[in-house]
């Protein structure tokens, strides 16, 4: 059974959610842009009521009193463009970086100290600012709408990113640090995954969650009910008689419980000590958010609408690279997300028991190698001979195993006498990895891809052409 299973056995049992990771495995800005909205349905190009800001307790609140009418429309949306500005001006400072290449420093660049981070309470919602940034980029009525667009279009070409902080979703953020006894597909109703997580004293998560199902949804899409009861009559009022008084009511009521859901979600992860790596993997948002601004400065700013076949290639590989560096770096940063892969017997944990350092092997030129052994006291480990394991950057490979112990070889890191104190000594209480050192993925082109490139227009056959056909 994997440890996910068993974690949510567990939280079914206990009613309540169990603590997946013990570190925080994302960057918390400590002034994120949260925002939290509700579009006309089946247009979401078309915002009802918008509510964001950086403080818990200065929202704005954008309504649109006709959302059909464009401009309405482009006038809420210019506001909520020109505050989108204002909030990324706080990230232009830069900081010189020394680039270091092969040992030697190479030259010096300048990347931004900080970068804004979008906070979402779903990843409709995520999604649903990909299609705004999308359609804000295609208007040419405000030169500030379609630098938000692009603004937008440089949060989405991060979402989908393991291990970019750049755009984090309320759900997502609970669902890496906490298990639930629910379905997975019902941790995505943010209202129902926290009462899982902080349930209302005297009640139990099944029944805080039956009851959260029953509070408006956190949007974007709003619920059927709500709209012909409550927001038809408003829009009807402010269009007829120009009072949008109504409608800011209703829209403040069920915008008010996704964002203080939103800002309690960060409340919660941000009560853990962070991961190791996680200001590394921040760092890479950082060039990307200085990369991103060069261009919005040089007005050199594009987006495809589709990846060509080498692009896309690319784009694979790094998100190839950054799951196997994400996965690895959260296991090594936190015991709990380490227990998974001693769960599954891919890593081992035991006592070190007995050492032998002088062992040596003949290498193919007849040469007496050091390669010390070490045995380890454990609690089964059934994997076979020649599997390799790390003990931070000391390779190791299983010689053999019985029931409760574990013979290993060490193979780099420590076959030298001046590095044999790297070796952890008898008695001391060791967890080996099945991944060491930072893996590396070269990007280098296959041959021959595996999918078509995009069809090449052929020229209109000639007469010469045709004279072939016919063989003549």
């Amino acid at each position: 059974m994997s440890l996910d299973v068993y974690q949510r056995l567990l939280a079914l049992q206990q009613r309540r959610a169990v603590p997946a990771a013990s570190r925080a495995h994302r960057h918390l800005s400590p002034r994120p842009w949260v925002l939290v909205g509700y579009h006309l349905a089946g247009e979401p190009s078309a915002p009802v009521a918008i509510r964001y800001g950086s403080f818990r307790g200065q929202p704005k609140l954008l309504v649109v009193a006709e959302p059909r009418d464009r401009d309405q429309r482009f006038a809420a949306l210019g506001a909520l463009a020109r505050d989108l500005a204002t909030y990324l001006s706080r990230y232009t400072e830069t900081e010189p970086v020394v680039r270091v290449g092969n040992g030697r420093e190479l030259d010096v660049d300048h990347c931004c100290t900080d970068a804004p981070q979008l906070v979402v309470p779903n990843e409709a919602t995520a999604h649903w600012l990909d299609l705004l940034g999308q359609y804000l980029r295609t208007l040419d009525v405000d030169p500030v709408l379609q630098t938000a667009g692009a603004h937008l279009g440089w949060f989405a070409s991060r979402r989908h990113l393991p291990g970019s902080s750049a755009v984090l979703t309320a759900t997502d953020l609970l669902s890496t640090h906490w298990r639930t006894g629910q379905l997975p597909t019902e941790d995505g109703h943010l209202g129902r995954l926290l009462a899982w997580i902080e349930p209302p004293a005297g009640q139990d998560a099944w029944t805080a969650a039956a009851a959260a199902e029953q509070r408006p949804p956190a949007g974007p899409a709003s619920d059927p009910e709500w709209d012909l009861m409550t927001l038809r009559p408003a829009l009807e009022r402010a269009k007829q008689v120009g009072d949008v008084r109504r409608l800011k009511l209703a829209a403040a009521e069920v915008l008010d419980q996704a964002w203080r859901d939103t800002w309690t979600a960060l409340d919660l992860v941000g009560l853990l000590p962070p991961g190791g790596h996680t200001a590394q993997r921040w760092e890479s948002d950082r060039w990307s958010w200085t990369r991103h601004r060069e261009r919005i400065t040089a007005g050199t700013i594009r987006f495809g609408g589709r990846l060509s076949d080498v692009p896309a290639f690319r784009f694979l590989h790094e998100l190839e690279t950054r799951t196997v560096a994400l996965e690895r770096q959260m296991a090594l940063d936190d015991p709990l997300v380490m227990a998974r892969w001693l769960a599954t017997g891919e890593a081992v944990a035991g006592t070190v028991i007995k050492r032998d350092l002088e062992h040596t092997v003949t290498s193919a030129k007849g040469s007496a190698l050091l390669r010390p052994l070490l045995w380890l006291r454990t609690h089964g480990f059934d994997r076979p001979a020649g599997t390799e394991l790390w003990l931070g950057r000391i390779g190791l490979t299983v010689r053999s195993s019985t029931v409760d112990t574990v013979e290993l070889m060490v193979t780099s890191g420590a076959v030298t006498r001046p590095k044999f104190n790297l070796l952890p000594e008898c008695d001391a209480e060791v967890v080996l990895a099945p991944f060491g050192p930072q893996q590396h993925f070269p990007d280098n082109l296959p041959e021959e891809l595996p999918w078509p490139a995009r069809p090449v227009r052929l020229a209109a056959p000639s007469a010469s052409d045709d004279r072939e056909d016919t063989g003549e």
